[in-house]
Formats: C-alpha cells, structure tokens, sequence
C-alpha cells in the first residue's frame, strides 16, 4: 500500500481525513470529561466534510471543512487545558490530543483538496472582486445578435426609409 499515492489522489484524501478524524474523535468522547461544545463542533467538521465527500466539485464545501477544522484546533487546545479530567478518562484525552495533533495534517490535505477543485484560500481574492468572481466569464448577450431599427423622431423619416 503506496500512501503517497493514496495522499495524491483526488477524492481519497477527504475519506482519509473523514476516517481518522472520525476515529479519534469517537475515542475522545468515551470519557465524560469534555463539555457537550466539543461534540458540537465536530460535528460540524464532520457534516462538512460528508458535504466534501457529496459535492465533488464544491469548493464551498472544502473551505467550510478547512474553516472548522483551522477553528477546531484552537479549541481543542483551550478544551484540554481547561476540562483535563482529574479522575479518569485518561484514555479520551489521549486522543483528543492525537485529534488535535491531527487538525494541521489535515488542513494540508484539504488544502491540496481544494487546489484540485480550483479553489484557494486566498481571502483577497473574493474582497477585491464582487459577487466572488475569481475568473472572468465569456458573456453571450443573447438579445443584442437582432438588428435594432434605427429611431427617428419625425414620421416622415420613418417612411421616408422604408421606400
């Protein structure tokens, strides 16, 4: 099994990162130590990353995925510092540490992602330009291909022209 080749491949990297996300992060909630916010937020990451997996091309979808993901890191870090269990749960923590440890290998996968998509995270992109168009698009103006009459303000020119 060449992991290289699974970490280059399209649409595998998103069921990588699902996968040992979702692994560490039913391990870290078998213990009673973290507060019902840690659930709450990877639940998002997850629907977000399902969202990833279903839109093949969305690159909404991997920006939300990589936003929570980013967040979740700095919450995880203020989640374990604060909720350590003192009296067991040892093992949760254990991988809610691995979980957190995780987060920036896994922003680099939705990274390489989202390039594949044709996205970025640059943020000036979508400030400088409106309605967040990041390429110009050709524009078929359907209604100018019929001949317009020429307008006149007198009658007689009018009929005038037409003989």
């Amino acid at each position: 099994m060449d992991v290289q080749a699974l970490v280059n491949t399209p649409f595998i990297r998103i069921r990588i990162v699902a996968f040992v996300h979702f692994t560490l992060i039913v391990n870290a909630l078998l213990g009673h130590w973290a507060p019902s916010a840690y659930l709450f937020y990877n639940i998002l990451f997850m629907v977000s990353l399902m969202w990833s997996i279903h839109s093949r091309e969305s690159t909404d979808a991997i920006q939300c995925a990589a936003a929570i993901d980013f967040s979740s890191f700095f919450f995880d870090l203020i989640l374990i510092v604060s909720f350590f269990p003192s009296t067991g749960g040892i093992w949760s923590v254990i991988f809610a540490v691995f979980n957190m440890i995780a987060r920036p290998f896994s922003l680099i996968l939705l990274h390489k992602e989202l390039v594949d998509r044709g996205g970025d995270f640059v943020l000036v992109n979508v400030v400088t330009q409106p309605n967040n168009a990041r390429t110009p698009r050709n524009y078929q103006d359907i209604d100018g291909s019929r001949p317009t009459p020429p307008q006149s303000n007198s009658a007689q020119s009018n009929i005038s022209n037409l003989f």
